[in-house]
């Protein structure tokens, strides 16, 4: 699950939330780190929860009850049985609320609290967020938060209790992916990138920079409306290419019109960039941000272009795209450099707001100037830039 939660799934645990908001995914998720599942359910047959389950990337439960077909015995006394014939390792019981209208706290204090979780954890999903006698008994209580901003779904897990355990983290990113869902930790260690460093290959620009970009930073490029940063950032990621760096290049566009500028300069951006094509509205699913990181931890990438967030902040705001960021930071495992792009200075002054304290360097085109702000320096750095054809490149100094 990309995080330790699972270590809270001791004794008797609470999963709560509204419906939709991605309860069982979670359940099945860290039931299945557990070990073998008993699975009691009061909503899917045992086929119908495979088949959701497997749409999300998860292996069903090894045992699923479906509690609305059990005739000739309690439901509760039926669990019981089936727990102690089976011996699982956790117990999952979906619908908490319907096997228990009346007597709740009664029934889970003896039955489970006292009895089952001595042996196994017991997971308990309950629809809604009120306050319920479940609440007081149980030894962990988490809420799944699911919210609908301007079109797009937001979640997030709430860790309300964790009896005799400190509670790391009040609130998590809990995206929904391919892969299964996945809730994100921030990381522990140091934003301070390490020290060694990745040449851009752009004359005067590196050794202004004492060698260039330090590894695993977060750069945002910001120039004006007629895609210059765009253009710049094609050069460079090419000159990067031919030193023998893995580079990836998301663009919003079939054909970017700034590779003519690139080709204009005569160099070949059709050989070592992977240039990725991605509709900018695709960017409005969170988990794009986490997948961009898996693909740079798989596949080893040096450099990350990510192209165009004047779209992005029109289309889903600075808040969004900052915690989108948070969520692509804390995936990536390999300290590679990431620039956002801004053809806008619009854009980057809403974003600057929420996402200028994440970023490492802070790069602004004006005219023949570029303003660089740097983790290793004092005050800004302001540099001029002008295409170098002889070189086929853009040259930097004073």
């Amino acid at each position: 699950m990309h995080t330790g939660i699972t270590d809270l799934f001791q004794g008797v645990v609470v999963i709560k939330g509204l419906p939709g908001a991605g309860k069982t995914l979670l359940t099945a998720r860290a039931a299945s780190e557990l070990g073998d599942v008993a699975w009691f359910t009061f909503y899917e047959t045992a086929e119908r929860l495979a088949k959701y389950l497997a749409s999300a990337g998860l292996k069903p439960p090894r045992y699923v009850f479906d509690l609305v077909s059990v005739r000739d015995k309690s439901q509760v006394d039926f669990i019981v049985e089936k727990v102690l014939s089976l011996r699982p390792d956790v117990v999952v019981v979906d619908g908490i609320s319907a096997l228990t209208a009346d007597g709740e706290r009664e029934l889970i204090h003896a039955v489970f609290y006292h009895g089952i979780s001595r042996e196994m954890p017991v997971i308990l999903i309950k629809e809604g967020v009120e306050i319920s006698p479940a609440d007081y008994v149980a030894d962990t209580i988490i809420e799944v938060e699911h919210r609908i901003e301007k079109g797009i779904s937001i979640r997030n897990i709430k860790v309300l209790k964790a009896r005799g355990r400190p509670i790391r983290y009040a609130s998590l990113p809990y995206i929904i992916t391919e892969e299964g869902p996945i809730v994100i930790e921030p990381r522990e260690e140091s934003r301070e990138p390490p020290s060694e460093r990745l040449a851009t290959g752009l004359p005067g620009f590196d050794e202004a920079l004492g060698g260039g970009l330090l590894r695993g930073s977060l750069v945002a490029v910001v120039g004006p409306p007629d895609g210059l940063a765009s253009k710049l950032a094609a050069v460079a990621a090419i000159n990067m290419a031919g030193r023998g760096y893995k580079v990836l290049y998301h663009h919003h566009k079939v054909v970017p019109a700034f590779l003519k500028f690139a080709e204009a300069l005569g160099l070949d951006w059709a050989q070592g960039v992977e240039w990725v094509y991605h509709p900018a509205a695709e960017h409005h699913d969170i988990s794009w941000y986490w997948r961009s990181a898996v693909r740079i931890n798989r596949e080893g990438f040096d450099i990350h272009f990510a192209d165009q967030y004047e779209h992005i902040i029109a289309a889903v705001g600075a808040d969004f795209f900052a915690e989108a960021l948070g969520i692509y930071y804390s995936a990536l495992e390999r300290p590679a450099v990431t620039v956002a792009l801004f053809n806008s200075y619009d854009a980057w002054s809403e974003a600057e707001r929420a996402v200028a304290p994440l970023f490492d360097y802070i790069l602004i085109f004006r005219g023949d100037r570029v303003e660089v702000h740097a983790p290793d320096l004092a005050t800004p750095l302001e540099l001029k830039w002008a295409v170098d054809r002889s070189r086929k490149t853009v040259a930097f100094g004073p």
